[in-house]
Parts: structure tokens; sequence; C-alpha cells
């Protein structure tokens, strides 16, 4: 069986004042995520960031600390055998 592949859905309101704090996590795992997409919504208020990472510890630990934040939804989907 391949390697587990979790992509990881980040859901932030207001944005704009939520980016620098937000930018400082994921810059700090960021040897970890092998791709990220960034989706502004509609109205350029909110957003959705999906990180594409292989080390299940690094994309739990990410999850755990953007969860904790205020306005920002996570999301876990999981890919085995890839």
């Amino acid at each position: 069986m391949g390697k587990k592949i979790k992509v990881v859905g980040i859901r932030v309101r207001e944005r704009a004042t939520r980016a620098p704090a937000l930018q400082e996590v994921i810059t700090k795992f960021g040897t970890d995520v092998s791709c990220r997409l960034g989706i502004p919504g509609l109205e350029k208020e909110d957003g959705l960031i999906l990180l594409v990472m292989e080390e299940e510890k690094a994309a739990a630990e990410i999850s755990t600390e953007l969860a904790a934040m205020e306005g920002v939804e996570v999301k876990t989907l999981e890919f085995g055998g890839v």
C-alpha cells in the first residue's frame, strides 16, 4: 500500500484581518505541504485554502493550530494507498 495523502481544507472568514496569523501557521509547516491552493470567496471577504500533505503528524498539528483560531474552520480528507 502506498502513502496516505491528506487534504486539509481551511475556510477563513474575514480573511483580510485573519490572513497574517493564518499565514504564519501555514509557513511554519511549509516543508510538509506538497501543494497549496487558495480560492477567494465571491465577495472576497472569505476564502478557502486547500493544503495537500503526506505527513500525518504534521497534518494533524496544523489542523489543530488552525482550528483554534477564531473565524477559521478546518476539515481533513484522507486518501489511502496513493
